[in-house]
């Protein structure tokens, strides 16, 4: 079951994939929705992996994201990722691991956005490293799909992945 609220899809729209690059990794990527409203509204999270070491990083290189704004796609977003720490200090993570967290949006629209990420060798962004690119699938139109409708469609695909699990175990 594809969820979508607000988004007529042709068959030509492909949700993307998990990446690797060089030197990053995808592990999670959505747009988180706020429905505490009646007039959703969302923002980016997006979780990657530093599988292979950066040559020329210091101690702690500078890991932007540049987002595309749903508003305005010619003034995009940038927004530094934070490295997470283990919840569990005896068992770090056995790579590096950043988050990105947009302010909120406002709202989205249906279709692909871009995200890129940067590592720079510092704050001062002189000397790039590593960059990881990839796109987003918003399936939602918060102009046109409000709490109520977002919340029954969620119920329901959360009923067809328990049937879709009882049916496969």
């Amino acid at each position: 079951m594809n969820f979508s609220c607000g988004c007529l899809f042709d068959k030509k729209v492909r949700e993307p994939h998990f990446k690797k690059s060089k030197h990053f990794e995808d592990l999670a990527a959505s747009f988180a929705v706020n429905a505490k409203d009646e007039q959703l509204d969302a923002h980016y999270s997006w979780l990657v992996q530093l599988h292979k070491p950066l040559t020329g990083a210091g101690s702690s290189p500078y890991v932007e994201a540049t987002l595309e704004n749903p508003h305005d796609r010619s003034r995009p977003l940038l927004v530094p990722a934070i490295q997470l720490a283990s919840a569990d200090a005896s068992t770090p993570f056995e790579h590096p691991r950043y988050y990105v967290l947009s302010p909120n949006l406002g709202g989205v629209h249906c279709g692909l956005y871009k995200m890129k990420l940067t590592a720079y060798a510092d704050k001062s962004k002189q000397k790039v490293l590593a960059e990881h690119e990839n796109d987003l699938l918003s399936r939602i139109d918060t102009d046109t799909c409000y709490k109520s409708e977002f919340m029954e469609r969620m119920n329901a695909a959360a009923r067809h992945a328990d049937k879709q699990w009882e049916t496969q175990q």
